[in-house]
């Protein structure tokens, strides 16, 4: 009898604990979690228990740390380089944002042309205008400079009557402005109208960097030899025009099947022309950048 009213002494006091307990499970941080209490009506709402008034304040705050979020996200997609208008400086900032190894890179491929063509492959993440604009620029100088020395060594009238010719620095700038803008701008018009579509960046940076051998060989046509200098001008267009049409007859390989009817005319014809528009170029370099009596 003793035992049996220790226990039922003791029962009230167990039953107690496992209440604290289960309250205690119940304020567990790991078990809590965010919930909404949807209002059924005007009732519903004045009538609301404290833990949904938290829930709903739980769901607000908790919608409101992910707005700024996703604000800054949406800002910064809006932000990056390239996606302003083309008016904008903004826009032209990725197209100069390369260094001094990248360009010395892509010169250095464009000098030793591969047979597949991977140049695209190169600059197909991140093309620039810089090595394009100042090899451009680099070569319409040197030719005015080389030109004009070779001239003024080559003279052999009266002293004094040599004069510097100021239409060479116009013309060099002239066409070779006209070679890295206006001819890649038609070629891309042409591969839209074929359906092989190609980045006009891309095309601009490849036909700028296709004429870096020419400022070597504009330099070494000062030398007096005329032999010497159709050699380094049939040499500096044969190493250009194949780094210039393997590039793009790799780019017209993928986008021409092979079985394709047409795909060897549309290739014949794009290539064809651009070759020829490059043999206009050599041409032009010859006989009157590169030609002194």
């Amino acid at each position: 009898a003793g035992v049996c009213g220790v226990l039922l002494t003791q029962a009230p006091m167990a039953a107690h604990l496992l209440e604290i307990d289960a309250s205690e499970a119940q304020l567990n941080p790991q078990t809590l979690s965010f919930q909404d209490f949807g209002s059924s009506g005007g009732a519903g709402a004045s009538s609301a228990s404290p833990s949904a008034t938290a829930g709903g304040m739980g769901g607000a705050i908790g919608s409101g740390m992910l707005k700024p979020q996703s604000l800054e996200q949406m800002q910064d997609v809006e932000g990056q380089p390239g996606s302003s208008g083309f008016w904008t400086l903004r826009y032209y900032q990725p197209l100069f944002d390369i260094d001094t190894i990248q360009v010395l890179n892509r010169i250095k491929g464009s000098l030793l042309p591969r047979p597949r063509g991977v140049f695209f492959d190169l600059i197909s993440a991140n093309p620039d205008l810089w090595g394009p604009f100042w090899i451009a620029t680099t070569l319409i100088f040197a030719m005015a400079v080389t030109g004009n020395l070779s001239s003024y060594y080559a003279y052999t009238g009266p002293a004094g009557g040599w004069t510097y010719n100021f239409n060479q620095l116009t013309l060099a700038g002239s066409v070779i402005y006209s070679y890295v803008t206006l001819l890649p701008l038609l070629l891309w018009a042409a591969l839209r109208y074929y359906e092989a579509q190609k980045r006009l960046v891309d095309i601009i940076c490849i036909y700028g960097y296709t004429l870096g051998v020419f400022v070597p060989v504009s330099i070494l046509c000062v030398l007096p030899s005329e032999p010497l200098r159709w050699l380094l001008v049939l040499a500096g267009g044969g190493v250009s025009a194949l780094f210039l049409l393997s590039n793009f007859h790799a780019h017209l390989s993928d986008c021409f099947p092979y079985g394709e009817g047409d795909a060897k005319r549309k290739m014949a014809t794009l290539l064809g022309g651009m070759a020829a528009c490059h043999l206009v170029l050599l041409l032009l370099f010859k006989l009157y950048f590169f030609h002194y009596a």
